[in-house]
């Protein structure tokens, strides 16, 4: 199979068959694109064509070489990967004692760091000197979701490469391949993936839904709920596996909201499974107020990635939606 199984990200893939079959690749390669749009696999497939005993550039997905880097225990290949919240400077230097090894049976020994912005200081200044020597033998490739993440000397030594959101057609061929979803679950799923393929709707796009329209209920219905009743729902979406994608859903219900008072086109909204509620509180809730909710949203996102209490958060939050939303005086 090799390259061919990648979906969505032609252009990156046709870049490197060209690296490889002008003997171009580099020391270093960062890998830059949201998250969940196949870099890491990418990566597993450029390992696989670089030492792959039966079709070499491409990589045959059935040969030892092939099998044991799929499989994850190639000797000569490893990733690393956050340890909690960082990349921690052990790590790093863990990696470097290692690279000073020779490779086993490894043309070409390729590391994967992943999500390489989470770097922290130390082990980002560890890593670059990795950098400033790499081994003859050895790719290092970098994952990051921007560039301006990273150390600007550590972004100078790596060959870029752009990976792009997915289409929707792509995103839903690939859930598809995963036979996992009913038919409703899957249309979920491919307007909220926003170009990505999204663990936790592959896994529980049914909970989700649920979660969205009790979400869209408890909202409709502002203007009359207790502040009991509010304190229960918040509790409820300030859990671990909740409150992320409770933010989400606000995000998107207010941009849908801005977008169809804006004239915008229905198949370009993220909750176009429920556009008649959207037209209803279109009549509700104008342009202006919606882009302000928005705007309200995206602000409280940024706050609970930091240590903040989320109930607390969220209960200021929906007070700020409702003043916005309903109070007459607002413009």
């Amino acid at each position: 199979m090799g390259f061919e199984r990648i979906k969505g990200q032609e252009t990156a893939v046709e870049r490197l068959r060209a690296v490889i079959a002008h003997e171009r690749v580099p020391s270093a390669m960062l890998f830059l694109g949201p998250h969940g749009v196949g870099k890491s696999t990418v990566a597993l497939e450029l390992a696989k064509a670089l030492n792959c005993l039966e079709a070499p550039g491409e990589g045959c997905g059935a040969c030892p070489s092939c099998r044991k880097i799929a499989a994850g225990v190639h000797g000569d290949m490893d990733t690393i990967a956050p340890d909690g919240q960082f990349i921690k400077i052990d790590q790093v230097r863990a990696l470097a004692d290692r690279l000073g090894l020779i490779p086993f049976d490894a043309r070409k020994r390729v590391i994967v760091l992943r999500e390489a912005e989470r770097l922290n200081p130390a082990a980002a200044n560890a890593f670059l000197k990795t950098l400033e020597e790499p081994p003859e033998d050895t790719l290092l490739v970098l994952t990051a979701t921007s560039a301006s993440l990273l150390l600007e000397t550590i972004v100078s030594r790596c060959m870029p490469l752009r990976f792009t959101p997915l289409g929707a057609e792509t995103v839903r061929a690939i859930l598809v391949e995963e036979g996992k979803l009913s038919e409703a679950e899957l249309d979920f799923a491919v307007r909220h993936s926003q170009g990505r393929i999204r663990a936790e709707l592959l896994r529980g796009a049914g909970r989700l839904m649920v979660l969205r329209d009790e979400l869209l209920h408890a909202l409709e219905a502002m203007d009359r709920l207790t502040f009991d009743r509010v304190s229960e729902h918040v509790q409820k979406w300030s859990g671990a596996d909740e409150w992320a994608f409770v933010l989400e859903c606000m995000e998107t219900w207010y941009h849908d909201l801005g977008l169809l008072g804006a004239g915008g086109p229905e198949e370009r909204l993220v909750n176009g499974d429920r556009a008649e509620a959207l037209r209803r509180w279109g009549r509700r809730v104008p342009p202006a107020r919606a882009e302000a909710c928005y705007r309200e949203v995206l602000s409280a996102r940024d706050g609970m990635l930091l240590n903040v209490i989320r109930p607390l958060a969220l209960e200021s939050l929906w007070i700020s939606l409702r003043q916005i939303a309903l109070q007459p005086e607002y413009p």
